[in-house]
């Protein structure tokens, strides 16, 4: 058919396959710009990896991959405690913005792309959508780190207190028993007594200056034959604990490591002790090349047992979660194993520790 045969068919058939030919270009053009969108939306995710997630690391690196869908322009505002970070736009063409406000924290993004016909807006507006969140997920994650980085430091020194206190009132109790000495026999009764104080005492505090020293030690840790029962009846005896020790055992390691171990096993005794009336047994099994100490209390049961090892990890008001943490990583240390098991009448404690540590540091 040509057009001198049929002028309006032909014309009819040729409007069609522009138009035919006009919708493929459209939807090739579009499928070139969602490539090209997506692409930038990876990239920037990726950028925001490799910067670790530091916001204003982020919103200095953005520009490049903005300028590759035609962004001329950017602002962002970010308010939190009282710290504003804020750029200003520096055109005054029309924009696209995305905000939100929830009292402690504000975060604002705007944009302003070089032209938003129909086809695009909805593009530039689900890269405004993914930018937005970056950014407010990168000052959400930073507020939660510094949040839990400080309540941290805070456990650790209760952590520490409570052992400076331990110290602090037996120098108080030393000063005044020592103010009301009557005669000779009061005098060797106070040395007897302070001889029995003196090991777990100097070992709490070798365990204060080895938490505040920062800087490890060259010297490999001291070595010694310790019996457990001995470390045990020394603790039991300081917290002023009801507990019956049965069996006998000995393990070959450094004496402030076994002692830090099983100092936070009676302390944790000792403070569930406080809160109920309960019933205390620890018994020590002399097993093949290995050491197993069961410590009973006939008080409730742990909830999530399964997590209290971990660390930071309490479920007494005002713990501060490092005591059991403490444990799990010394007898791991050693070679050993750590467990805590609810059962019918109360809760076991068990620990296992080589007899000849050849896992110790």
């Amino acid at each position: 058919m040509s057009f001198k045969e049929n002028p309006a068919a032909f014309m009819a058939s040729a409007t069609l396959v522009v138009g035919a030919v006009a919708a493929v270009s459209i939807c090739y053009i579009k499928a070139l710009t969602a490539n090209r969108f997506a692409s930038v939306m990876r990239e920037l995710s990726v950028f925001n990896e490799q910067v670790h997630y530091d916001t204003a690391a982020f919103l200095s690196g953005i520009p490049v991959y903005l300028k590759k869908i035609r962004v001329v322009d950017f602002a962002y505002t970010i308010s939190h405690g009282g710290t504003n970070i804020k750029k200003e736009l520096s055109c005054a063409n029309p924009f696209i913005t995305k905000s939100c406000d929830d009292g402690d924290l504000m975060v604002s993004f705007s944009m302003v792309p070089s032209f938003r016909s129909g086809g695009l807006k909805a593009f530039y507006e689900l890269m405004l959508e993914h930018i937005f969140l970056i950014i407010r997920q990168d000052v959400l994650m930073k507020i939660r780190t510094v949040n839990d980085t400080l309540t941290n430091v805070l456990k650790v020194q209760v952590f520490v207190q409570h052992d400076i206190k331990n110290i602090a009132q037996f120098i108080q109790t030393s000063y005044y028993n020592l103010q009301n000495l009557k005669d000779e026999a009061d005098e060797l009764r106070y040395v007897r007594y302070l001889k029995e104080s003196y090991s777990p005492l100097m070992l709490k505090a070798n365990k204060i200056i080895n938490t505040l020293n920062l800087k490890p030690s060259d010297k490999p840790p001291a070595m010694m034959n310790i019996k457990i029962e001995a470390v045990l009846e020394q603790l039991i005896s300081l917290y002023h604990l009801k507990c019956d020790v049965k069996g006998t055992g000995s393990v070959y390691a450094n004496e402030g490591t076994i002692f830090l171990i099983f100092d936070n096993l009676v302390k944790n005794l000792y403070d569930k002790y406080l809160e109920e009336e309960l019933e205390l047994s620890i018994e020590i099994i002399d097993g093949d090349g290995m050491i197993r100490v069961c410590a009973f209390d006939s008080g409730s049961h742990i909830k999530d047992v399964d997590k209290i090892f971990e660390p930071f990890y309490s479920t007494k008001n005002g713990g501060s979660g490092i005591g059991l943490f403490q444990i799990r990583a010394h007898v791991i240390k050693l070679g050993g194993t750590v467990t805590a098991r609810n059962v019918e009448n109360g809760v076991i404690f068990e620990i296992t520790i080589p007899k000849s540590n050849v896992h110790a540091a």
